[in-house]
């Protein structure tokens, strides 16, 4: 996301080809309107709320602004800005049928998203729950007959074996791979030789999805030996991305030749790429999106999967034709939503925690910001559980951290790739920032200080323990942004011990390595799509935009075993009552009700 400064610059350098393309209409409106594209962009938002932004105050010596009819007027009669039932397609701006002004980017973006799942919903079914039946019985995925309440893994396994496109929400443990897997036990028991792709934002969350599916399958004797082939990739490796040219080999000339497609973490995905996905998706292939709608959105701007659960309403239940297909196939009532919108059937969400049994602490809290009850998720917190702690001294939380860190150390010292690989993923510090005094960069160099003190080696740039996060993307050698490794050494050479996506160990010169950066704290942002054991949630010093419940949530929910949240309690309190907003015209276009 760009800053407001970045931000600033863009919008002025934006409003000044504006104003010279204008050939009339208000030209300061319009540089105006130019800087609150900019600043809605810098808050993720893909479009400025014309409407509001008129009926708001003016602050900072700005003059007064016009109604929102003089406003359309003015902005129309640049020549710059067409409505949405016009050309918008040679107009840099548009305004659409519910005053959203945006650029033309985003415009076609969210339009092209808009649609590819509306013709999606329109379709009916490709399977019917009777036709469904058998499979699922041969398979023995059959409602649980000492429970009464409705199995969600499976009504999923209906949707996606019955729809073609599907989008399976839900937190961290509720079991979205679980299901994942079920879904592809039946497809492959339809038709053997089915074509699979599974993909996700991040290299590190493609690997995390291959790793848990991998797993999932163990459990599924008819998908022994049928995902060894499947091989996670980024969204950006599946559709041909070309960094020369900026563009993708895949779309709709081109399409993806797959019968079923999975995208995982789709809140972290970029609009723009996954309009890109939506035309590269032939209409022979299935979609299958997964998720978690608190999660943090896309560093861009946009959010696509909480825009599409947003429309959906799933906590309401589900679409009446969805559930009457899970009745068919499998005998089980569901809750059935009133006035649902279409994409209410194609919709489910997951809410049976399966990981935080033996962690309540973690669990309650997540369960709270879930149902977005703020002053349940602080008692949670300062309840005293085992599992999740809140602290304001760094010190304490850093020494309880390093034994941690100490036994990476002693893992790459003695050679041991595959031990130092796996003691990488038992801890992180988490930040909401990559600067300042609780960043990442300060929080590594903490680190290597404390490191220091202990007599550990820290004075070679790849000191041998040295944790690194690969942040760009080498397709030639197949690494990924996302990427982690720890430095060793090969006689006297430095080498990064890396493990791939398919679970290979490898040996790396740190020459030929694309840039990366010192792991022992990262973001909470691209600590997406992964998992420790233990987590140091380290927040702003101070309420601000980039302490939310989003984040929180996001950082506690990567530990499986203990979180520990650094900051003042002010500080948390603030953040857990702010769960962070981002304007689009996406859900209102899947669900008229909404505005």
């Amino acid at each position: 996301m760009s800053t407001a400064a970045d931000s600033n610059v863009i919008a002025e350098l934006h409003a000044d080809l504006l104003a010279r393309l204008a050939t009339g209409g208000d030209l300061d409106l319009l540089r105006r309107l130019c800087h609150a594209l900019g600043d809605a962009r810098v808050a993720g938002d893909v479009c400025v709320d014309l409407a509001l932004w008129c009926s708001t105050a003016p602050s900072g010596g700005e003059p007064p602004r016009p109604t929102l009819e003089a406003a359309r007027a003015a902005l129309l009669a640049t020549g710059v800005v067409a409505t949405d039932d016009a050309d918008a397609a040679s107009t840099p701006l548009v305004i659409d049928s519910w005053h959203r002004l945006y650029t033309l980017r985003h415009y076609r973006a969210e339009s092209r998203i808009a649609q590819f799942i509306q013709e999606r919903l329109e379709r009916p079914p490709l399977r019917t729950g009777a036709e469904l039946r058998a499979t699922l019985e041969a398979l023995t995925l059959t409602p649980d007959p000492a429970t009464t309440d409705p199995d969600m893994q499976l009504a999923a396994v209906i949707a996606g074996a019955s729809r073609a496109l599907t989008v399976l929400c839900g937190g961290p443990g509720t079991g979205k791979t679980t299901t994942v897997a079920k879904l592809m036990s039946a497809l492959l028991h339809e038709q053997p030789d089915l074509r699979i792709a599974i993909a996700a934002p991040t290299g590190k969350a493609a690997a995390r999805l291959g790793e848990a599916l991998s797993a999932a399958a163990a459990e599924r004797p008819e998908l022994a030996g049928r995902l060894d082939d499947l091989e996670p990739q980024t969204l950006h490796r599946l559709l041909g991305y070309l960094p020369l040219d900026d563009t993708f080999r895949r779309g709709r000339e081109y399409p993806l030749d797959y019968d079923l497609v999975v995208v995982d973490e789709v809140s972290m995905a970029d609009p723009a790429i996954f309009a890109t996905l939506c035309d590269a998706v032939s209409s022979a292939t299935r979609l299958v999106l997964v998720g978690d709608k608190d999660q943090l959105a896309a560093v861009a701007a946009g959010r696509v999967l909480s825009d599409l659960t947003h429309a959906a309403r799933p906590h309401l239940g589900m679409g009446p034709a969805l559930a009457s297909t899970v009745r068919e196939a499998s005998g089980m009532t569901v809750p059935v939503q009133p006035d649902a919108a279409p994409i209410a059937d194609a919709t489910v969400s997951l809410t049976k925690n399966h990981r935080f049994g033996q962690q309540p602490g973690i669990g309650a809290f997540a369960l709270a910001l879930v149902e977005r009850d703020h002053n349940r998720a602080a008692a949670a917190l300062r309840h005293g559980h085992d599992d999740l702690r809140l602290t304001c001294d760094g010190e304490a939380a850093l020494d309880d951290f390093l034994p941690h860190c100490e036994r990476l150390l002693r893992a790459a010292s003695e050679g041991d790739a595959a031990s130092a690989l796996a003691q990488i993923q038992h801890a992180r510090i988490l930040t909401a920032q990559r600067f300042g005094p609780t960043g990442v960069s300060q929080w590594n160099r903490r680190v290597e200080a404390a490191l220091a003190a202990r007599g550990h080696r820290m004075d070679d740039p790849y000191y041998v323990g040295r944790p690194v996060l690969v942040t760009a993307n080498d397709q030639d050698n197949s690494i990924w942004n996302g990427d982690l490794g720890v430095c060793g050494r090969q006689g006297e050479d430095p080498v990064i011990w890396i493990r791939d996506q398919q679970g290979l160990t490898r040996e790396i010169n740190p020459r030929r390595l694309p840039a990366h950066e010192t792991a022992w704290a990262m973001t909470v942002h691209k600590a997406q799509g992964s998992e420790f054991d233990h987590v140091l949630l380290a927040l702003p010093e101070q309420d601000g935009p980039l302490n939310n419940a989003s984040l929180i949530y996001t950082g506690v929910t990567r530990a499986r075993q203990r979180a520990t949240i650094c900051a003042e309690q002010g500080v948390v309190d603030a953040g857990l009552q702010s769960w962070p907003e981002r304007r689009s015209g996406l859900a209102r276009r899947l669900s008229p009700r909404d505005g």
